[in-house]
């Protein structure tokens, strides 16, 4: 038999009740209660309780949470912790009033990461973002992955794993060609401090291939040269270090992980080698970040 936890209507106290009994008669004060009446009575005040929590939840989610600032563009290793504490101070508030809200609802996720996909959306549409090329569009995916996603994930509740799922769900959907991978404030932490090309050390090492390579010096000399040296080199080094360990956690995964490095080794990394021997850094850095993209479309949906 299946008993349900509920308050006596009479005298307040905790009562284990038969979930298909009718009648029955406080133990406490020997009131009379009809149970069903009861257990309805109780379903409509647990979600007038939720419905009041997630309207808290909602109110609580500032334009600040949704908009892109200095300090989060290509964070670095020393300020990130920081950085991430106030971005989590600013929007965890909300997050626990949704996981109050939440439990036990699958649907209430789907619904809340809804409205933090359209509340970026407006951000991103008023700071003229129209099309998925946008480069402004990386300082948004830059932000949620390195802030909002760690920031959800910190309250560790399967509401916050579910909204997290169903937030980078609708992301991808949208933007398929700028995916985003789910993301930890430890795991981004780490990737910061390794400062490594983590895809042609994960290659190199599937092919056998020690730290001090030729091929992984080559690559870092390039990285810490001339193309820390462009326009856009920073900003792009940082973009590896946050999405790189993302890919690579998932190409280990695969049950073929030897087949696919040998595929990047032989279609990406060994033309871009190439082009540098070639002395043509430039083909090598736009061979690389086409090789970055696609990784990021196949491995990050």
């Amino acid at each position: 038999m299946n008993y349900i936890t509920a308050l006596c209507p009479h005298c307040k106290k905790d009562l284990q009740l038969p979930e298909d009994a009718e009648d029955i008669v406080c133990m406490y004060c020997a009131q009379p209660i009809h149970v069903k009446s009861l257990l309805a009575e109780t379903d409509s005040t647990d979600d007038d309780d939720d419905k009041r929590l997630m309207e808290e939840a909602l109110s609580l989610l500032s334009d600040d949470i949704f908009t892109v600032r200095n300090e989060y563009k290509n964070i670095k290793q020393k300020v990130y912790p920081t950085e991430f504490e106030n971005y989590s101070k600013t929007i965890s508030p909300a997050l626990k009033k949704y996981c109050l809200a939440a439990a036990g609802k699958e649907e209430t996720a789907d619904f809340f990461a809804g409205v933090l996909f359209d509340r970026f959306q407006k951000q991103m549409k008023a700071s003229g973002i129209k099309k998925e090329n946008d480069l402004r569009l990386f300082e948004y995916r830059y932000m949620i992955v390195a802030f909002t996603v760690p920031a959800i994930l910190e309250q560790n509740t399967p509401a916050a794993e579910a909204l997290a799922d169903s937030f980078l769900k609708i992301w991808n959907e949208h933007y398929p060609k700028n995916p985003l991978g789910k993301s930890t404030y430890e795991a981004i932490s780490n990737g910061f401090r390794k400062k490594l090309c983590f895809i042609t050390t994960a290659v190199c090492s599937s092919l056998g291939k020690g730290d001090k390579c030729a091929e992984l010096e080559a690559f870092r000399k390039f990285r810490d040269g001339w193309f820390a040296g462009t326009s856009q080199g920073k900003a792009k080094i940082s973009e590896y270090y946050l999405f790189a360990p993302m890919i690579v956690s998932k190409i280990d995964r695969a049950v073929d992980r030897e087949t696919v490095y040998q595929e990047i080794w032989t279609n990406h990394l060994l033309p871009c080698l190439k082009s540098l021997q070639d002395g043509n850094p430039r083909k090598c850095a736009e061979q690389y970040e086409e090789m970055i993209l696609g990784l990021e479309q196949k491995w990050l949906n």
